[in-house]
């Protein structure tokens, strides 16, 4: 074992778990209820779906089962958690993707309601529209950015991805999301007139 994290909090937990499984299950339990609403809420922040969440919690709590006695202590189990939690988020874009893309097909040929939103609902709810037509990797890098607060450093780190490489998703993505808005709002602008 390389002891690269030394100071795990969950490392004894771990081996515990690690020794019981996959008949005793006590220690994992433990891992789950301790952790449950972290993968939740951040399933949730980046899919912004409740069902789509709980059943990423389901799924990332399932690889963790499965995998879990193969877990070396190269880095924290929570980092190790994150990275499952952030593969079963793209998982569920990858499959929403087509889903969405029919739906924003449908909803650009539905008629315009009859009563306007307020204007910071109508935006957000354009926001998240925009966001939902982004591809999973520059979405989920400007989401972690933006919504949950992570340096360049650590979405680096996080995605496994060079810095200079984090910047750049960033970037486009920023780009991409701003000719989206700018290209809605136009199109909204010739509906109206």
């Amino acid at each position: 074992m390389t002891s690269e994290a030394p100071e795990d909090p969950d490392r004894s937990l771990v081996e515990q778990a690690q020794a019981e499984l996959p008949y005793g299950t006590l220690a994992y339990n433990e891992l789950v209820r301790k952790y449950s609403g972290r993968v939740y809420a951040r399933s949730y922040g980046i899919l912004r779906s409740s069902a789509d969440a709980e059943e990423a919690v389901q799924d990332v709590f399932m690889a963790v089962f499965r995998n879990l006695p193969r877990f070396r202590f190269e880095r924290p189990f929570l980092h190790w958690l994150n990275t499952v939690t952030l593969n079963a988020c793209r998982m569920t874009l990858r499959k929403r993707a087509s889903e969405q893309r029919k739906r924003q097909a449908a909803e650009d040929q539905a008629p315009p309601p009859e009563r306007a939103a307020p204007p910071d609902t109508a935006m957000r709810s354009l926001v998240l529209e925009l966001l939902d037509a982004l591809d999973p990797g520059t979405r989920v890098p400007l989401l972690l950015r933006y919504v949950e607060g992570y340096s360049y450093p650590e979405l680096a780190k996080e995605l496994d991805l060079s810095e200079s490489a984090v910047k750049m998703r960033v970037s486009r993505g920023t780009k991409k999301l701003r000719e989206l808005y700018e290209a809605r709002t136009k199109n909204e602008g010739r509906v109206s007139s």
